[in-house]
């Protein structure tokens, strides 16, 4: 689950400051955003995208304290999302290889049938070509013997 997602479940739509219009020095329309780190879990701030780059605009929200027991478990579950979102491209990225393996083996089949059916119409040819020599009924040109 992204930090933006999380940020929506955790914004509260009866939030007077949701609705605060705060822009950067360069006139970014800032919207509030929810910190996941161990040391501020579910704390609100604004911040510019630019941060660090070519803005240093940061404001923390602070309107509550987070209780001790969030500050606990928010970043455990955050940090579980993580590891279950890993598991899961994990075994998607073995479905897809296995996909792949089975389509080559299918293929494989095919390749082998095919093989197998014109064997079959070689052999077939062979005996009846066999056969009609032994009959008689070839009209093969006979050697002329010395």
């Amino acid at each position: 689950m992204s930090n933006a997602m999380l940020n929506r479940i955790c914004n509260d739509e009866n939030d007077p400051m949701l609705r605060v219009k705060l822009r950067c020095k360069h006139g970014d329309l800032l919207s509030m955003q929810t910190s996941w780190s161990e040391h501020n879990p579910a704390r609100r701030f604004w911040s510019c995208p630019r941060y660090r780059d070519a803005c240093n605009f940061f404001r923390w929200r602070d309107r509550e304290d987070v209780d001790i027991r969030s500050k606990y478990v928010i970043p455990r579950l955050a940090k579980r999302i993580k590891e279950l979102e890993e598991v899961l491209a994990s075994y998607e990225s073995r479905v897809e290889s296995n996909q792949v393996v089975m389509k080559e083996k299918k293929k494989n089949k095919c390749c082998n049938l095919k093989l197998i059916v014109l064997i079959i119409i070689v052999c077939f040819l062979f005996l009846s070509l066999t056969k009609n020599v032994k009959d008689g009924s070839c009209r093969c040109v006979q050697p002329k013997l010395p």
